[in-house]
């Protein structure tokens, strides 16, 4: 046991009575999103870990899902080779006709920055540009996007969220959940087919950990985008559509998150 009751609950959670994510792929053979046998171990002989174990998983387009777990199970090592932020010791990744493992560094570079959303756990904006700022900055990015397109995008996505009036504030002049919610608005301002989300949560209170979370599941499915959300909190799973379930680099379970409420 530990101090943390939601982690001490977590780490039962893989016992629960779901389907694998074996068994679960095969209903969703056409996903926008499939994992299949994906591992990364690191170091070699005695010195070997595995981080991420032979994980199968697939995810719809217009799906919001939780990757839950405690800490140390692997959620972040997973999602990044999902986002080709890793790379993968063995298995593939593929997202639409995308096969992510098989990218050259080059190639992942332009798939992040065109097709994938990233919101870490801590907001990570740039310290020196204001919110609208930091949205623009993506669009920087991709080769050929529109400066005046991307203007209109990033003042629409900060009228979305709640933020029009703090586009000309720094990072340090919003609160902890401002700051996410620029997070978020940069993750969508490249229109991308998935947004992966590491524990935004974190760093907030229950209630603007709710609001945020609610407020990424409502951007993902009105925008038709596919969602991946690392949790090891048991509070958020609620607003997501299935619950997979890691422990020790393993994915065991697909859960309704109904089945997992306490």
């Amino acid at each position: 046991m530990t101090d943390d009751p939601v982690v001490d609950a977590t780490d039962a959670v893989p016992d629960g009575p779901g389907p694998t994510p074996a068994e679960d792929a095969g209903r969703h053979a056409h996903a926008l999103l499939r994992v299949d046998s994906v591992s990364k171990v690191y170091g070699s002989g005695h010195t070997e870990v595995t981080a991420v174990a032979d994980a199968t998983m697939s995810v719809d387009q217009g799906e919001f899902v939780a990757l839950l777990g405690p800490s140390g199970s692997g959620k972040t090592t997973l999602i990044s080779i999902i986002g080709g932020l890793l790379q993968a010791s063995s298995g593939s990744v593929h997202l639409g006709d995308v096969d992510v493992t098989s990218q050259s560094a080059r190639e992942l570079t332009r798939f992040r920055a065109e097709r994938v959303g990233f919101v870490f756990q801590s907001a990570n904006l740039v310290p020196f540009l204001t919110a609208r700022e930091n949205l623009l900055y993506v669009t920087s990015l991709i080769k050929g996007s529109s400066r005046s397109e991307a203007k209109a995008r990033a003042d629409q996505l900060l009228e979305e969220l709640g933020l029009a009036d703090r586009a000309g504030n720094l990072p340090e002049q919003l609160s902890g959940g401002e700051r996410q919610r620029v997070a978020i608005g940069r993750a969508l301002m490249n229109d991308p087919d998935l947004v992966l989300v590491d524990e935004p949560t974190a760093a907030l209170d229950t209630a603007l950990g709710r609001q945020v979370v609610e407020m990424l599941r409502r951007e993902i499915k009105s925008r038709g985008k596919t969602g991946i959300m690392v949790t090891h909190d048991l509070r958020m799973v609620e607003y997501t559509d299935r619950v997979f379930e890691i422990l020790d680099g393993e994915l065991t379970h697909v859960e309704e998150p109904s089945a997992l409420s306490h």
